[in-house]
């Protein structure tokens, strides 16, 4: 049971953040909180796009993702571990808002543009999580405890410039990333996908406020 516990709360080490990188935090509002998927604000809807700018919207153009992370903290000291989570974001974002509309590899006057910054990396301790799950007999083991994960900071921006939904998305491992512990990086990386699926969800609250269709999360 205390393993458990300390599972559940290992998440607890990620959190949103406000770097800056966004073009408008106002009104960002407190995002339910999920066992497994972490802490996070999320905007759920618009208050400057018009429904009309919203329809014209055509494709989208996801830019390059900003690295943020702190050079002397353990997440941020690898350029190798950079270099893979800004291309599992960018891919994730392709796959996640790919099944509204087109990704293009140039934004056109119909274009959105999806920003996107990696604000903190967390990494998972395995030697130390595998010395405590050998001792999981003892009555007063914790097993596993010491999780990895991210944040990301991303928007859609109209081709006017006005946001239309944004989010800063914490997430870390949880009860059911158990095979995450034993990785120093896989917890950070599941965080990237589940943050474009949080991205995609966030337009969907501005299009459904619009009266638009929405898409699906994709799934694997």
């Amino acid at each position: 049971m205390l393993g458990i516990l300390a599972m559940a709360g290992g998440c607890a080490s990620t959190r949103p953040t406000e770097s800056g990188f966004l073009s408008n935090y106002a009104a960002m509002t407190p995002d339910r909180f999920h066992l497994n998927r972490g802490f996070g604000l999320q905007r759920a809807e618009t208050f400057e796009a018009t429904p009309g700018e919203l329809a014209q919207i055509d494709s989208y153009y996801i830019e390059p993702v900003e690295w943020r992370v702190d050079p002397q903290s353990r997440g941020g000291k690898s350029e190798s571990r950079r270099d893979w989570l800004c291309t599992d974001l960018r891919a994730t974002f392709r796959d996640q808002l790919g099944t509204t509309k087109p990704i293009v590899d140039s934004p056109g006057p119909r274009t959105a543009r999806v920003r996107s910054a990696i604000t903190d990396v967390r990494l998972a301790r395995p030697m130390a999580n595998v010395l405590l799950t050998a001792t999981m007999i003892s009555p007063f083991s914790t097993g596993p405890i010491f999780s990895g994960g991210a944040t990301v900071e991303a928007e859609v921006i109209s081709p006017d410039g006005r946001q239309i939904a944004a989010i800063s998305s914490a997430s870390g491992g949880g009860m059911l990333d158990l095979p995450g512990y034993y990785s120093r990086s896989n917890h950070a990386r599941k965080a990237m996908k589940r943050c474009a699926e949080e991205l995609l969800q966030a337009v969907n609250a501005a299009t459904c406020q619009a009266g638009l269709p929405q898409a699906s999360v994709a799934t694997d």
